[in-house]
């Protein structure tokens, strides 16, 4: 055997059953990705149905802050409260107010920043100082401003947070509209009569699906954040809520007398921002080596 035969046989198993270049991903790589995003959505997702959300809290038969035992798996809460049931019944609230201000900040960064590179300058600055006024305000001092004044409410948690996040997601979104590729083709589909929505609303948007796709796998773990933080002070959902992070404030106090009050929901946080970070990385690496 040549050593041009031996270098091709070494590297036979990295590459595509097409022999068209380097597989972009085996079982084996994506398996802890899947696993670690797939755990927390499925009991966000299933654990309501499971757990019985219409059944009240067993808070009035068992005692507070006891281990794990006989009818209660994970033992329970400071209230009393059975540790598996809130478990199951908090992840709705994390995965849904995190997804819920991740769209709500891209429905409407997108347009704007959208706006800004389609539009003359004096716009442009316009629209783009205005959200710089956001990135001077600290997510956090902006929620207890809002709870001092009565406004801590998962609606407003919601609402700030995607607020929050409209200057970095604009920002992306005009940079990658003014690309050179990009604004070529747009004066292309100008000489051609194409409105300003047709260009901008139908094609670019679907040449920035890429880039957004990137940003929103990464920022969704700084929502997740955010969203974490605030409930954790007490910012947003009220103090008796299953809610994951509100699960970690409350038992606090209890974490080596009861640690499975306050692992089991900051394992399922973590597990949530990892995987989803990871699956990203997964699916970006697939499209450089497919491209």
């Amino acid at each position: 055997m040549t050593r041009h035969e031996a270098i091709a046989a070494a590297i036979a198993p990295l590459r595509r059953r097409d022999g068209s270049g380097i597989r972009p991903g085996t079982t084996a790589a994506d398996l802890p990705a899947a696993v670690l995003l797939g755990l927390p959505v499925l009991v966000a997702l299933i654990g309501p149905l499971v757990a019985g959300t219409g059944e009240p809290p067993p808070d009035s038969v068992a005692l507070p802050s006891q281990p794990p035992g006989a009818g209660h798996p994970l033992g329970t809460d400071v209230l009393g409260r059975d540790v598996l049931s809130l478990v199951l019944r908090g992840g709705s609230s994390v995965l849904g107010g995190t997804l819920a201000a991740l769209l709500l900040s891209y429905a409407i960064a997108v347009p704007l920043g959208l706006l800004a590179a389609g539009t003359r300058r004096p716009l442009d600055e316009t629209v783009m100082r205005a959200l710089d006024l956001l990135l001077a305000l600290p997510g956090l001092m902006i929620l207890l401003t809002l709870a001092a004044t009565g406004r801590s409410s998962s609606g407003w948690l919601i609402a700030v947070t995607a607020a929050l996040q409209l200057p970095y997601v604009a920002r992306l979104v005009r940079a990658a509209a003014l690309a050179p590729g990009c604004r070529t083709v747009v004066e292309a589909l100008r000489m051609q009569g194409r409105g300003w929505a047709y260009i901008h609303l139908r094609h670019l948007t679907r040449e920035l699906a890429g880039p957004l796709a990137t940003d929103a796998g990464a920022r969704f773990s700084g929502v997740l954040y955010l969203m974490a933080s605030a409930n954790f002070l007490g910012l947003g959902l009220p103090s008796s809520s299953p809610d994951w992070s509100v699960l970690i404030e409350r038992n606090s106090d209890a974490l080596f007398t009861q640690p499975a009050a306050v692992l089991v929901p900051a394992g399922l946080l973590m597990s949530l921002c990892v995987g989803g970070n990871l699956c990203v990385d997964r699916a970006l690496a697939r499209r450089r080596t497919a491209g």
